[in-house]
């Protein structure tokens, strides 16, 4: 008996042994680096505006097959980057993503997707976040760089082996080079293609995601899931865009068909209607639908133009403006900031607010999927950059929503943002409880010493 309760105890000693190794049966080694982790002087933290299940994301469209045009491509990622580079260094960085994409063997337009997300295709740009088209981040990669090398380990039947990436030369003192960016930053996005589904097990701390594009944002621990989002919705956009695919028409009770505001549907709606603002003051009255500053807004529907302006603070009736005054010194804004409503038929209004410019003016025939303005964060104070869509029958607000459709648009009840908001709400409700029931407890306390004079009945 002692002799089984010995090889017992050697037995558990050696399967503790073994997980403290990382070795048992099925599991996958520690890897033999520390976690790049990117940092900034605020540090990253989790965004709200995500879905709470990947699952509730739609599939997303493959990318076209054979030899990419790379006149369509320049022209899909020109409109991407209107309004921050010129069309001709569009095109170079076009050329570049397409060169550096075969280069590295990943996908073109999820390469174009991060240029766009990271660094809305500004070459110069220099943050704590990164530097260039793909923020990439020297601190974050300089031990795995030497020379012209890339150097990286990928789990191959249980073990950890070399892998290696042929790179610029001195990449990371270059990195406001067009092609030197892209041609790391493609060699780093194939790198967490490899090593993607062995790090999301080994590092703790990963939350669920899809693939190197999450890490491409995070590092080797993927503590939210937003970017990745976002960054894949500017591929659909791209993809799209290369394509010519039409946006989806949705049918609705109203009497006419809709399309989506935003390109690349569906957009996630990441606040809706009725939800606190400025700790319950006032009710929100439409949909944030998240969204990339600069953005194009299309009219949801046929119509005519009804305003366009500013939302002034307090009781203060809206001014109009005319579109090539927005230019000039603006007064203070209301919750609404830079705004345009549509009218529809006679009793249905779309409105559409925090825009950052619009190019129609009051009167304007619009048609579905005609671009009107784009995105901004004008009379925010908190929030970034965002749509807010507000939809009126007979005066009254309605839910954009479900008449949107779960194809355009995912609802705001799909959303981490949405269960915050409502439990903000609970808790304001629950100290304005507490604080009644203490006003009244006073009330009858100052009655019954004779401070106050008893009601009368």
């Amino acid at each position: 008996m002692a002799g089984v309760r010995r090889r017992a105890y050697v037995l558990f000693t050696f399967l503790i042994f073994c997980q403290f190794l990382g070795l048992e049966a099925g599991a996958v080694p520690r890897t033999p680096w520390p976690a790049r982790k990117r940092r900034t002087e605020d540090g990253l933290r989790p965004g709200l505006h995500q879905l709470k299940r990947l699952d509730r994301w739609p599939a997303e469209p493959a990318s076209p097959q054979g030899t990419i045009d790379t006149g369509k491509f320049e022209a899909g990622m020109g409109a991407l980057c209107a309004g921050v580079i010129t069309a001709r260094q569009a095109r170079k960085v076009g050329e570049g993503i397409l060169a550096a994409a075969v280069e590295a063997g990943v996908d073109p337009f999820l390469l174009g997707a991060l240029v766009y997300r990271q660094s809305r295709c500004n070459p110069l740009l220099e943050s704590s976040f990164g530097v260039g088209l793909l923020q990439i981040q020297g601190r974050m990669l300089q031990a795995s760089l030497r020379g012209n090398q890339l150097n990286y380990k990928v789990l191959e039947n249980g073990n950890w082996v070399d892998r290696k990436r042929t790179v610029p030369t001195g990449a990371l003192a270059r990195l406001k080079e067009v092609d030197v960016n892209l041609r790391l930053g493609a060699a780093l996005l194939a790198m967490w293609q490899e090593q993607h589904p062995a790090i999301d097990k080994v590092f703790p701390g990963n939350v669920p995601h899809r693939g190197a594009a999450a890490h491409f944002g995070w590092g080797d621990v993927v503590r939210g899931s937003g970017g990745e989002d976002r960054a894949l919705i500017a591929r659909r956009r791209l993809v799209n865009r290369y394509l010519g695919v039409a946006g989806k028409v949705q049918p609705t009770t109203l009497g006419f068909s809709v399309v989506s505001p935003l390109e690349g549907e569906p957009r996630v709606a990441t606040s809706g209607l009725g939800e606190d603002r400025e700790d319950g003051v006032r009710a929100h009255r439409g949909v944030d639908l998240d969204a990339t500053s600069g953005e194009p807004i299309a009219s949801i529907a046929d119509g005519v133009v009804w305003f366009t302006g500013y939302d002034l603070p307090g009781r203060e009736k809206p001014l109009v403006v005319l579109p090539e005054d927005l230019g000039k010194p603006r007064p203070s804004l209301g919750p609404g900031g830079l705004f345009i409503c549509i009218r529809h038929v006679p009793s249905i209004f779309s409105c559409y607010m925090h825009l950052s410019s619009y190019t129609v003016r009051v009167n304007d025939p619009v048609k579905a999927g005609q671009v009107v303005a784009a995105v901004g964060r004008s009379g925010t104070h908190v929030s970034g950059a965002h749509l807010h869509l507000e939809i009126h029958q007979d005066g009254k607000a309605i839910d954009p929503s479900p008449i949107l459709g779960e194809a355009l648009v995912i609802p705001p009840t799909e959303t981490l943002a949405h269960d915050q908001a409502l439990a903000n709400q609970a808790h304001r409700l629950k100290l304005e409880r507490r604080a009644r029931r203490k006003a009244r407890f006073a009330e009858r306390v100052a009655r019954a010493t004779g401070i106050l004079p008893a009601p009368n009945r």
